[in-house]
């Protein structure tokens, strides 16, 4: 779908600079020289961001907000204020009034244009900005105070020639509570603060390296989530700060007021994008893990199976494969009950994965069956590897409270393939379940092998198992 922007403004000189400064070859640019015209204009065609003049005649900036995020069409359009730059409480209103961002009625082009590309970047990336009832005075943007919040910690990339910024910095602090933490630049590229929500970078000088730090916060993982205000009144550069990776730039003229809300804004996203990566976590892990035992469930190892297929395909090694199953189950269940029987299933699943490596992999495979792969082992390495299972789980009775320990044992089948034996993962699980019946068959709490039909070593058939 094509973006495209609008500019509201009832001066045309100022209507045409402004188009003219902007990429008009990316992105149409439609013009309006009132607010009904340009609600019109939005209504017909939703833009992606809009600028508007703080002076437009009988503009209602808050109410104009207010109805464009009431319209799920319109809901994540960007509206840009455009005030005059001495006009420091217009800047602060129209934040409070539900503006995303103010700018200087006479930005140049580069500036604009670094703003527009981050703009439609995030554009849709609901971070929490628009879905607050606009009734708070003070608060910033137009959104509620929640009923808890914690508290914002900002890292101030400090010089010792930035005092009047700290000065600034510190009736911020004063004023809102928000913990501002000075730290060096070499600090915070080699170890950013992990509680920062917010990073605010003061550039004064063209080569000051402040836009190295920036990129470094940026790539850093410990930083990379954060936010970054990017304070300069530099001349332009080749790269803006907003392109390398800035979230919001301000000039040095900011008042301690603006900065403030721009710091809250900012520190929102940031816990709103939060919430959604945990969210996300969540989600994958109901997808696919069991959530009794922690392990991969089946839908997860039937996706690693076709993986490892994959794998073997295009490089073939060495694999072998276990089926646990849990001896006398239903025994278990009958005589302590199914929360026992819970709790003897969540136990067996932490000890097994305690005696695997990183690189191995476990499954809940049914109710109280395991399927366990080991890639790049062997079939000595292998039946080590399903003793140390089966003794570990035989040698740890489980206690179901102070006074009752149930001692569970396990039946292992286990079937290796050799590098030149090219088997699937079915195939080996299918010999792997054969093998477990085995051991079931054999006297249960041991380990069956099963040999592949194709193994040159030795014959199909043959199992082993250890009392």
């Amino acid at each position: 779908m094509q973006r495209s922007v609008l500019i509201i403004d009832a001066i045309s000189t100022r209507r045409i600079h402004m188009r003219a400064q902007l990429d008009t070859a990316a992105y149409p640019v439609d013009l309006a020289d009132t607010q009904t015209e340009g609600l019109a204009l939005i209504r017909k065609d939703p833009p992606d961001v809009v600028f508007i003049a703080d002076d437009l005649p009988g503009l209602r900036l808050r109410q104009f907000c207010k109805t464009l995020r009431g319209n799920t069409q319109t809901q994540f359009t960007t509206v840009v204020v455009a005030v005059r730059s001495e006009n420091q409480s217009a800047r602060v209103s129209a934040l409070v009034d539900g503006a995303h961002d103010v700018i200087d009625m006479n930005s140049d082009g580069v500036d604009l244009k670094a703003r527009v590309r981050s703009f439609m970047r995030t554009s849709g990336q609901s971070e929490g900005w628009y879905r607050q009832p606009q009734t708070q005075a003070v608060t910033g943007l137009a959104e509620a105070v929640p009923e808890f919040a914690p508290k914002t910690v900002a890292s101030f990339v400090a010089r010792d020639s930035e005092i009047w910024f700290a000065k600034i910095l510190s009736d911020v602090s004063a004023a809102s509570g928000i913990d501002i933490r000075p730290t060096s630049a070499q600090l915070a590229r080699r170890n950013p603060d992990v509680e920062s929500d917010v990073y605010i970078l003061l550039e004064t000088g063209s080569d000051d390296g402040t836009r190295d730090t920036l990129v470094a916060l940026r790539s850093h993982p410990t930083s990379r989530d954060s936010r970054i205000l990017f304070v300069t009144d530099c001349p332009s550069q080749i790269a803006s700060p907003l392109d390398l990776g800035a979230d919001d730039q301000v000039p040095t003229t900011i008042t301690a007021t603006e900065l403030r809300l721009r710091i809250d804004r900012l520190a929102r996203r940031k816990r709103d994008a939060d919430r959604k990566r945990k969210e996300t976590t969540e989600l994958a892990q109901k997808a696919y893990v069991d959530a009794l035992t922690g392990l991969s469930n089946r839908t997860a190892m039937e996706e690693y199976l076709l993986r490892m297929d994959h794998a073997l395909t295009a490089q073939p090694r060495a694999v072998a494969m276990m089926i646990a199953d849990v001896d006398h189950f239903k025994a278990i269940n009958d005589n302590h009950g199914h929360a026992a029987g819970d709790v003897i299933l969540a136990q067996l699943a932490r000890t097994m994965r305690s005696k695997l490596r990183d690189g191995d992999f476990i499954a809940r495979y049914g109710g109280e069956e395991f399927l366990i792969v080991l890639p790049n082992v062997e079939a000595e390495q292998a039946h080590d590897v399903a003793l140390r299972l089966r003794d570990a789980v035989a040698d740890n009775p489980i206690a179901l409270n102070a006074s009752t320990h149930v001692r569970a044992t396990i039946s292992i089948g286990l079937a290796v393939a050799h590098r030149n034996d090219r088997m699937s993962t079915t195939d080996l699980q299918r010999a792997a379940d054969n093998a477990l019946y085995s051991a079931k068959r054999n006297g249960r709490n041991r380990i069956d092998i099963a040999l592949l039909a194709n193994s040159h070593e030795r014959p199909l058939g043959r199992t082993h198992g250890e009392q």
